[in-house]
């Protein structure tokens, strides 16, 4: 009995023994990871530096959603106008087979995402079976084409006012599937409504003819904060950990790492930090951070870090990499204005009579001349191996060109003296961000 009970006291004690060491361990690598991202938030906060303009006008945005508003521009040139119906020309019916149907929807204060959730809830039928252009803001007047299959007209039909704040009009049947990027560009109509302490509250006219004067042809080609996060910009950092293949830091840094937070949320994101997934997933609001939600899930049951990703939508998995080469492509905007210019200056790729950069991927060619030379000191400095691009098993980033300056359509403004309004609209391309325009306006964003 004596060698028994010994036995089990041993036992006990390496047991013991051997959960103090995992502790320890566990505690070291908590320690390193939150050194290893905090350095990285620490180098590489968004990179958004030069100006043009500048004006600085003291005022607020988005004080509504009316007052931001955004019009998608099909690839033949058509506004889709807020409140209004365009009539596109369907298939014939003995044409169409009956796979897809387009439809413009348009929505107040949600985010595309969201919308195509509650849509395809209401449809009964799956996310995946709804396709569109583009994302357009949450906080804002938006309109945009999707596409979507496997539902009857008759189904959008019916609900097509049903829903708060959305609705769906111009269905169209056609057997075109509607792809990512599948837009010319976006119009935006947008108000600043003037805060007290503006220069020229009591003298709004001053700034119709400022506007006027000013030269709003061109415009740095930034990737805007809504690329990196505009509450929480770590999406850079996310995709940089990845692109170093360390799923664990970048897993870490998307569910966890509290930046802004407050309250519940910012608990939820400390327990993620300290391996308490149960305790986190009771905390994060289930419907507004489904995505964590779903990789922590998938962590408890995989232990794998690379394959939480895989459960994102692939537009959100891919990403983290783009914003990440995203980055890197604003650092080189800062590098030619502050030490060059954006005249053409000699071995530069020109498209439409703007030179263009490197946004850097597995398959990228450098540019020549001053170009070239700022394309590599970010390669260096960044000590990347652009094959490295190719993630196994995740994805290929293989990169493309991009305009460094690019041109904003059919600029206007107008000014209501009365309640000291400054109304601004214009027309981009796709692929280019609103508020890079806006940062030249108004202080804050």
């Amino acid at each position: 009995m004596k060698t028994i009970r010994n036995n089990n006291i041993v036992r006990q004690n390496k047991q013991e023994t051997a959960k103090n060491i995992a502790k320890v361990r566990n505690k070291k690598l908590k320690k390193y990871r939150e050194l290893r991202i905090n350095s990285l938030l620490e180098e590489m906060p968004l990179n958004l530096n030069c100006y043009l303009l500048n004006l600085k006008i003291d005022g607020v945005m988005k004080k509504y959603p009316e007052d931001f508003i955004v019009e998608e521009i099909t690839p033949e040139g058509i506004v889709l106008e807020a409140g209004k119906d365009i009539g596109f020309k369907e298939e014939n019916k003995h044409d169409w087979n009956g796979s897809f149907i387009h439809f413009t929807m348009e929505k107040i204060n949600w985010n595309t995402m969201d919308a195509i959730r509650e849509l395809a809830r209401r449809t009964k039928t799956k996310r995946k079976n709804f396709g569109f252009a583009g994302t357009k803001d949450k906080f804002a007047l938006t309109t945009q084409r999707v596409g979507c299959f496997g539902i009857k007209p008759e189904k959008l039909e019916e609900i097509k006012n049903s829903i708060k704040d959305i609705t769906i009009r111009d269905i169209q049947k056609t057997n075109i599937k509607l792809r990512m990027g599948h837009l010319w560009g976006n119009k935006f109509t947008i108000k600043i409504r003037l805060n007290e302490t503006d220069k020229y509250y009591n003298d709004i006219s001053k700034y119709e003819e400022i506007l006027k004067n000013k030269n709003l042809d061109y415009i740095l080609n930034y990737y805007g904060t809504q690329r990196f996060g505009t509450f929480r910009p770590i999406t850079h950092i996310v995709g940089k950990f990845i692109y170093n293949r360390d799923f664990e830091s970048a897993f870490y840094t998307y569910c966890g790492a509290p930046i802004n937070e407050t309250g519940v949320v910012k608990e939820a994101r400390e327990m993620v930090d300290n391996g308490e997934f149960e305790k986190a997933l009771k905390l994060f609001p289930k419907k507004s951070y489904y995505n964590e939600i779903k990789m922590i899930r998938h962590y408890i049951k995989t232990g794998n870090y690379k394959e939480c990703f895989k459960v994102l939508p692939p537009q959100l998995s891919s990403m983290f990499v783009n914003a990440y080469q995203s980055y890197l492509f604003n650092e080189m905007i800062n590098i030619r204005h502050r030490d060059y210019s954006f005249d053409i200056l000699d071995g530069d790729v020109v498209e439409e009579g703007a030179p263009t950069g490197n946004i850097l991927g597995s398959d990228t060619i450098l540019s020549d001349g001053i170009q070239g030379d700022i394309e590599k000191y970010i390669i260096e400095k960044e000590n990347l191996d652009l094959k490295k691009f190719k993630i196994e098993d995740y994805g290929n980033f293989p990169g493309t060109r991009r305009k460094l300056i690019t041109k904003i359509y059919d600029f206007e403004s107008s000014i209501d003296k009365d309640n000291n309004i400054i109304s601004i609209s214009f027309k981009m391309e796709r692929g280019n961000y609103a508020t890079v325009v806006l940062r030249e306006i108004i202080s804050e964003i």
